[in-house]
């Protein structure tokens, strides 16, 4: 006995002394082989952490959670990661047994115990500790009136919820109960994300309540599965493999699909929840016919959620985020274990406008099962691998694991669950949660200052609808697909139909002389000298020139269908000009004398005019263009000895009708050379009526001729000024050059209305322009910043409509100094005229998002000289419109406003304006290629 003693005192004293050692009694690096740590790092979280027992790696949505949690915000900011589980109990509550129950289920579960920290090398870690102390606060309200005890039950709830979590200080959870009566009870459980996802929910909250049951004895239930069983498959998974599949899987995603607006959804903001519940009907139809295609619901809601993505963004190549489950079919007790198993990764689908519907959804299907094996990666590890920073806003989640009272039974405990709920935050703009039900509930959670609440009700009305498509329509083809609901439907064609005017129609000459007989003495015209007086004509006088012009062309063969070349600078001649032309019933083509040689001649020879009219100055100009046209040379009234009087259709050669040509203007071409544009006369009396009301000009009113006389603008000037009974003011175009000499024009010659530019508006002092007056701008897009300075002490409209139309298509409201950042709207249509936001496939598109406008409506021009291919392609049948109407293509990407106001996006093409002026730059790399020496030529703005 002697010697058995004397050996445990040998024993006893060796491990003493071996207590005495580095690392003696803790963890080795061999114990936590899951994590990569030295022993120095190990002491480290050991004194911080007494009786650590486990380091853990975190699974790959605990990495982005970790990170956003500790870099991603103020630290009053609402804590977007905090849950809380509500359950509203009946019956004689022990809070002594669920204290009790939950330190029990901390013991059961050891990752519930869990730390997150950075190692020194940067990297987080799970530490576990040996134990950890359950928080636990007991609220009694019964002393409250009953009106009162529930704001005051809500109000604790806040701020429990508002406490945030510091992820370095376990456990990462906490209990709240309220007494609200003798037998009412709430038991709140605030938890982080970071321990356990939705599908643990019901599992943790099953146990706790059996550990109630027992009173918080856990040797009755079975031993639970661990979550650290997990994390160790995890370590074993090909991450080579899976990054190539996800990189295949998007490669040649080119830009990320953000729904929310640019600056929205920045900043952690207390969301605000919207359901849709489906109807029981609708619900059972979805899930038979799923069945029937070997599909599942979850498929057809990413479906329809790719298909509202892509009708919303105007894309149709779409990604979002959906959460899977993450737990392996291959790992033993997975279904059984409580932790952050869930992975929130991208779903991309590429639209193809012809494939069915169900096509569509049997791809996405197959897609997504490639991707299976591979769910493994962390968002951030993927998103990485297409170098765009970011691939969605918006999160779809489909739950299969509801909290459901029922699931809580708590036999011999005299206590009953009568409600349970779930109160958690979107971690995104914009999340659809889809909880399946006999009617299925599509439960959006939205960031307030990324979307409305109505907003986000037109969201769901949209996606129900597309989802009664797809199973009553699924052979349509996707480019078939609109997300339009009836409502906005009727909205629009209200909005269209908004736009009719009695007009009285009739050929701009016949517009003219109706004008001329109510103001004949009104000075019509006013030519501002470079020296003297200016030259001012009556309208008397202008159309007793006019006449006499137009009889000598009449007598020259000019009449309906004709083309009169007006190759002459703004001027008193040019303006009699267009009116003799156009009352001997011909089309005028205006050319500013200031082109290149090379210019005019190819415009003259593709538009073949019958007779050019030339001042003396611009008649020097022939030789050098050669087109061997006949020209006429102007020079006051030049034909005073032909009759005065206005010319009828007895006069002319046929009668002159609104369909006949009134102009032909060229612009720039996109397959390299310019292109005519004819238009007639049946949109002039109604481009005058729209911008006399808009414009507000009246009798006496004097407008600026700005625009080059090759510019159709110089036509609406002309006609807003001589169809309203006002006066035209002209000068030499080195007058109007932005500065000191526009300055003084418009204030000496007391102008009340100008168009110009946006360029030309921002190279002029603040005082350029005399305030009060109404001011324009057109051609090129206008800047928030013009809006700022220029309308405060003017009536400022923006104005937009291409060649193609009688000049204008749209105008806006005027124009507020309201320091808004937004560009400025072009406006709404003109009178007569409806304008369209259409997809490619020609369908419309929803408010708020791009696309391609077109324009219908009486101004349309005929269409291009001699090119009835091209004509044919950009003039394409109305589909919205009376039958056999028809609508431009304009190119211009827009989108529609809420108050029914157009708003310019950008170019479906290359083209640019440049100070107003269209210009292809495929024409001018058909100049440059055409130069000696070049093979090839790239044209870039």
């Amino acid at each position: 006995m002697e010697g058995l003693a004397r050996a445990w005192v040998e024993v006893l004293e060796s491990l003493v002394v071996a207590a005495g050692e580095p690392g003696a009694g803790g963890l080795t690096p061999s114990d936590v082989g899951l994590v990569e740590v030295t022993q120095g790092e190990i002491e480290v979280l050991e004194s911080a952490y007494p009786g650590l027992v486990d380091v853990l790696p975190l699974s790959p949505l605990q990495e982005g959670l970790h990170f956003h949690t500790v870099y991603g915000g103020e630290s009053d900011a609402p804590d977007l990661y905090a849950i809380q589980l509500v359950f509203d109990l009946e019956g004689d509550f022990d809070a002594t047994a669920m204290r009790a129950a939950a330190r029990t289920l901390l013991e059961r579960r050891p990752n519930l115990r869990a730390a997150f920290v950075h190692q020194e090398s940067g990297r987080p870690v799970q530490v576990i500790p040996a134990s950890a102390e359950v928080p636990w606060q007991d609220v009694d309200l019964t002393g409250y009136d009953e009106a009162d005890r529930e704001a005051e039950a809500a109000r604790v709830l806040d701020e429990d919820r508002a406490r945030r979590f510091d992820p370095a200080a376990p456990p990462l959870l906490r209990f709240t109960a309220i007494r609200l009566g003798d037998r009412r009870h709430r038991l709140v459980l605030t938890n982080h994300h970071l321990l356990w996802d939705g599908w643990s929910v019901p599992i943790a909250v099953r146990e706790l309540f059996e550990l109630y049951a027992h009173r918080g004895d856990g040797f009755a239930l079975p031993e639970p599965p661990q979550f650290r069983d997990h994390l160790e498959w995890l370590s074993r998974q090909d991450r080579a493999a899976a990054g190539t599949a996800w990189r295949e899987a998007l490669a040649g995603l080119d830009e990320p699909t953000l729904l929310a607006p640019a600056g929205s959804g920045d900043l952690p903001t207390t969301p605000e929840r919207h359901s849709v519940r489906l109807s029981e009907e609708l619900t059972a139809t979805l899930h038979a016919w799923a069945r029937s295609r070997g599909l599942t619901v979850n498929t057809l809601l990413q479906g329809a959620w790719a298909l509202l993505l892509a009708r919303l963004t105007g894309r149709d190549d779409v990604v979002f985020g959906a959460t899977v489950s993450g737990r392996p079919a291959d790992l033993p007790g997975a279904e059984g274990m409580v932790g952050l198993f869930s992975n929130t990764l991208p779903v991309r689908l590429v639209l193809d406008p012809a494939e069915p519907l169900a096509d569509l959804l049997a791809r996405l299907q197959d897609e997504q099962a490639g991707l299976m094996e591979h769910q493994h990666v962390g968002l951030s590890e993927v998103t990485a691998s297409t170098g765009l920073g970011e691939l969605f806003d918006t999160l779809l989640v489909f739950e299969n694991y509801p909290l459901d009272p029922g699931v809580l039974d708590l036999p011999g405990t005299g206590l009953r669950a009568v409600d349970a709920r779930v109160r958690d935050a979107a971690h995104y703009p914009l999340s659809l949660a889809v909880v399946p039900g006999t009617r299925l509930e599509l439960r959006f959670d939205h960031r307030p200052d990324a979307f409305t609440a109505a907003g986000t009700e037109l969201l769901g009305a949209r996606l129900r609808g597309l989802l009664e498509l797809i199973v009553t329509e699924p052979g349509r083809p996707v480019g078939r697909v609109g997300v339009i609901t009836a409502e906005e439907t009727d909205r629009l064609r209200t909005e269209w139909d908004s736009t009719t005017r009695d007009v009285r129609f009739d050929v701009f000459p016949e517009l003219f002389q109706a004008q001329a007989a109510r103001t004949p003495d009104a000075t019509a015209v006013v030519y501002d000298e470079t020296e003297g007086p200016s030259t001012d004509l009556t309208y008397a006088e202008l159309d007793e020139r006019a006449n006499h012009l137009a009889h000598l062309l009449i007598a020259r063969n000019i009449g309906p269908e004709s083309v009169v070349g007006l190759l002459l600078p703004r001027s008193i001649d040019q303006v009699v000009a267009v009116l003799a032309v156009s009352k001997a019933g011909g089309a005028f083509l205006p050319i500013d004398p200031e082109y290149p040689a090379e210019r005019i001649a190819y415009v003259i020879g593709d538009a073949r005019p019958a007779l050019l009219l030339v001042d003396r100055d611009t008649a020097h100009r022939l030789p050098e263009i050669g087109t061997g046209t006949a020209a006429l040379v102007l020079g006051g009234d030049i034909a005073p000895e032909r009759p005065g009087h206005s010319p009828t259709d007895a006069d002319r050669h046929a009668p002159l009708t609104l369909d006949s040509p009134a102009y032909v203007i060229y612009t720039s071409g996109s397959t390299g050379n310019p292109k005519g544009v004819l238009v007639t006369h049946r949109g002039v009396a109604n481009l005058a009526g729209s911008q006399i009301e808009r414009f507000a000009v009246h009798e006496g009113s004097r407008i600026l001729q700005f625009a080059s006389p090759s510019f159709d603008a110089a036509f609406s000037e002309l006609c807003l000024a001589l169809l309203s009974g006002s006066a035209l003011v002209l000068a030499p175009a080195d007058r109007l050059l932005p500065g000191r000499s526009l300055t003084e024009l418009t204030h000496r010659r007391r102008v009340t209305h100008a168009t110009i530019p946006p360029a030309a508006l921002a190279a002029l002092d603040e005082d350029g322009l005399p305030p009060g007056m109404v001011l324009t701008v057109a051609g090129e897009a206008c800047s928030p910043t013009l809006v700022e300075r220029w309308s405060r002490d003017r009536r400022m409209i923006n104005a937009y409509g291409p060649t193609e139309t009688t000049v204008c298509a749209t105008m806006s409201d005027p124009l507020s100094a309201d320091g808004s950042p937004s560009v400025p709207p072009i406006g709404r249509a003109v009178w007569n005229t409806r304008v369209y936001v259409l997809d490619g496939a020609l369908g419309l598109v929803a408010p708020g998002v791009a696309g391609e406008l077109y324009v219908s409506g009486v101004g349309l021009a005929r269409g291009y000289v001699g090119r009835a291919g091209l004509t044919g392609s950009r003039f394409v049948a109305d589909p919205y419109g009376p039958a056999g109407s028809r609508m431009y293509r304009t190119g211009d990407v827009v989108r529609l406003l809420a108050d029914g106001q157009v708003e310019f996006v950008g170019r479906a093409d290359d083209q640019v304006k440049i100070r107003g002026f269209r210009v292809e730059p495929g024409e001018v790399s058909a100049v440059v290629a055409g130069c000696a020496g070049v093979a090839q030529a790239a044209v870039v703005v």
